[in-house]
């Protein structure tokens, strides 16, 4: 997927119609050259 688990998506939404939540794990991204 192309979420960065930034959690815009929910501050952005002031109806709650997108309910966030953290990917199992827990850990974000992970990136490899960063």
């Amino acid at each position: 997927t192309n979420c960065v688990h930034c959690k815009t998506c929910d501050i952005r939404d002031p109806y709650g119609i997108i309910n966030w939540v953290p990917p199992e794990g827990g850990g974000g991204p992970k990136y490899k050259l960063m």
